[in-house]
């Protein structure tokens, strides 16, 4: 047999299909592909002639035509460069086949047109059905960052269908902020290495990201990246919320304000988030609990954890230290163990600085005793209360739980039996009945009240009515009392009312009184009015001006004459002087009964007066008396000329201002 019949009954026999290739049709064919191909019923030289294109449906599962998939490996293969790459071929009786194909240039002795050897094997069902149940991601990539091929598990984890997932560069579906990491892993292939392990975030359809754990091993002699990626967000999400605990945790201890002590059996400090005031972190780790404790304190600090570490439960004991300043500080600790394998084998110890809380209590001690002592010593009375209900949770009563002394007085029993007592059991007091009602009203309300109310006389005694303030304000389930007898102020009102009655009594007498004077001073304004008119007219006719003739005035004085008359009289004259341009003025005393001295002076300053208004004064009709008085005086009185009688001054005057004279009476010759 020859060497070439060899090669053919080889060729025959082969498992694989296998097929020669030229220019992309089929020259040959053994009966593995005939079979597979072109099915059980298909004739030797079935497949001859055919277009390797046409066995394949038109578009491959990525999304590539298989035409022109094929045309660049067929090229590729041509150039001696070896192909191989998994493929989806029709089968003849419907439906597809995944095979494994491989393209490589047969070495012909003659040197012609290249002839490829193409083997096409049919994928393990088998294995297919386990590359589809695989939980993990499996894959091929090409070196240029396209998916190849991608098990079925990538779809189920992210949602995106194989053919889209193949149809773009898988460096587009990493997280913005992983790709530049990425892409510094993948380059390590570059360098020789040929497996590789990395993490990043990768896009699902819903638009969120999942972390991929990515397992990928270069198989360089064909061309593509096998990969497993496994799904680790879960465990991503649980690292980074165990990483936030820890940094929780780590920020909690050490930020926490207490003194957290972890100590073993012996008190010898293990760990601390701070040290005691004043002493460094070195120096205090790894030293006795004891050495930063008074002595006093020692045996409750090595009892509290003893107890600790013998019954696994908790313990708690007050010290005195040094406080931040330096000063006295009290500190409380709280124990509690810490589980070893087997037993507890250490104490955490929680201490806090109370000193302020100690400080307050000190305070608030004090300020309760002072406001018991000011609530004894009120004259006000003063209960607290709590509620009591009933079956169907009513309030319905309410028990005593604190009064004071004026309260047990005001509700006429001790204070030892009022304690305890319901307001219901306290029949014998007016006070309680009352009382039972107002704070039911304001239990069930919420809201304060205030009243006053004047009680009954009770029937078996002589005491009078009384008046009692209430005010009950509502307080944590209960209320609190305040009652004031306010007789003796009712009774102090009453008697202010009543006198303020009384004065008002007096006012209006008074008014009507006040109203009866004012009429009679208005009256008697009245009469005095007419007094004042008729003097004025009694005046004006006690000392008239007569103008006797041109130039010449006389003004006659009848009467008595005092000084106030004298000054009336030398107004009036010195005016009608002015008025006339009188030259002449004639005072007749000739009527004037009686004189003293200051009147006479008034007259002789009128004599005066009217020379200095250039008009000569005249007096006549001076009687002894006058004339006396004016010596009395020593007045000048050539100041002034004196007649005798009227009639001589006034012909005095009329001769002097050339005026022509009447006969005088009694002259006949």
């Amino acid at each position: 047999m020859s060497q070439r019949d060899l090669y053919r009954a080889a060729f025959e026999a082969a498992e694989d299909a296998l097929l020669l290739v030229e220019d992309g049709r089929i020259v040959d064919a053994n009966t593995s592909a005939t079979r597979l191909l072109a099915g059980a019923a298909g004739a030797a030289g079935a497949l001859q002639g055919r277009d390797l294109a046409s066995l394949s449906p038109i578009q491959q599962p990525d999304g590539q035509g298989s035409a022109e998939g094929l045309r660049q490996r067929i090229d590729a293969a041509s150039r001696g460069l070896p192909q191989r790459f998994r493929w989806v071929y029709r089968r003849p009786g419907g439906g597809v086949i995944q095979a494994d194909t491989q393209l490589a240039r047969l070495a012909l002795p003659d040197g012609g047109r290249p002839i490829l050897r193409a083997l096409v094997r049919e994928e393990d069902k088998e294995q297919r059905r386990l590359y589809a149940l695989a939980v993990d991601m499996l894959g091929i990539a090409t070196l240029d960052g396209r998916f190849k091929e991608l098990s079925p598990s990538w779809e189920r984890t992210l949602g995106f269908s194989r053919e889209e997932l193949m149809s773009r560069p898988y460096v587009e579906f990493i997280h913005p902020e992983d790709k530049a990491r990425t892409l510094s892993e993948t380059d390590t292939f570059s360098t020789g290495a040929q497996a590789l392990t990395y993490e990043n975030r990768f896009l699902c359809k819903d638009g969120s990201h999942r972390w991929l754990e990515w397992n990928a091993m270069l198989a360089l002699d064909e061309g593509v990246v096998y990969f497993v990626a496994r799904d680790v967000t879960r465990r991503k999400a649980a690292e980074l919320a165990l990483r936030e605990s820890e940094e929780t945790m780590r920020a909690l201890y050490e930020g926490i304000p207490y003194y957290l002590t972890v100590v073993d059996k012996d008190a010898r400090v293990v760990s601390a988030n701070r040290p005691p005031p004043g002493v460094q972190q070195e120096s205090f780790l790894g030293r006795s609990l004891y050495d930063f404790t008074p002595p006093e304190h020692h045996d409750a600090v090595r009892r509290a954890i003893q107890a600790v570490l013998q019954t696994g439960g908790r313990a708690h004991y007050e010290v005195v230290g040094v406080g931040a300043n330096g000063g006295r500080a009290w500190y409380a600790s709280h124990l509690s163990a810490i589980g070893g394998a087997g037993e507890a084998t250490n104490v955490l110890v929680v201490t806090e600085n109370i000193t302020e809380r100690r400080r307050a209590e000190e305070q608030r001690r004090e300020s309760e005793a002072r406001f018991h002592a000011a609530v004894e010593a009120s004259m006000d009375a003063f209960l607290t209360m709590t509620s009591r209900r009933d079956e169907s949770e009513e309030v319905a009563d309410l028990v005593i739980t604190g009064l004071n002394a004026r309260a047990a007085a005001m509700l006429a029993m001790p204070r030892e039996e009022l304690l305890g007592k319901r307001l219901s059991e306290l029949d014998h007091s007016l006070e309680a009945d009352v009382l039972l009602e107002k704070c039911l009203r304001v239990v069930r309300k919420g809201a304060a009240l205030e009243e006053e109310m004047l009680l009954p006389a009770p029937a078996d005694t002589s005491r009078p009515r009384t008046w009692v303030h209430h005010q009950v304000v509502p307080i944590q389930d209960g209320v609190a009392v305040t009652m004031r007898d306010t007789t003796d102020r009712k009774l102090l009102e009453d008697q202010l009312r009543q006198s303020i009655e009384r004065l008002e009594a007096y006012a209006e007498e008074l008014e009507g009184k006040n109203r009866m004077l004012a009429e009679e001073n208005a009256e008697r304004e009245r009469t005095a009015s007419v007094l004042r008119q008729q003097q004025e007219a009694i005046r004006a006719l006690s000392t008239p001006i007569i103008k006797a003739w041109e130039g010449v005035l006389v003004l006659p004085i009848i009467g008595a004459l005092d000084s106030a008359r004298a000054t009336q009289i030398m107004e009036k004259l010195l005016g009608d002087i002015v008025r006339t341009q009188a030259h002449f003025a004639v005072l007749d005393l000739t009527g004037v009964e009686d004189v003293d001295a200051p009147t006479v002076d008034h007259l002789l300053q009128v004599a005066r007066a009217a020379s200095l208004l250039g008009s000569r004064c005249l007096i006549s009709g001076i009687s002894p008396t006058v004339a006396q008085a004016i010596v009395e005086l020593g007045s000048d009185a050539r100041t002034f000329e004196t007649f005798g009688e009227l009639e001589h001054a006034l012909r005095h005057a009329l001769l002097v201002s050339g005026a022509r004279l009447p006969r005088a009476r009694g002259r006949n010759s």
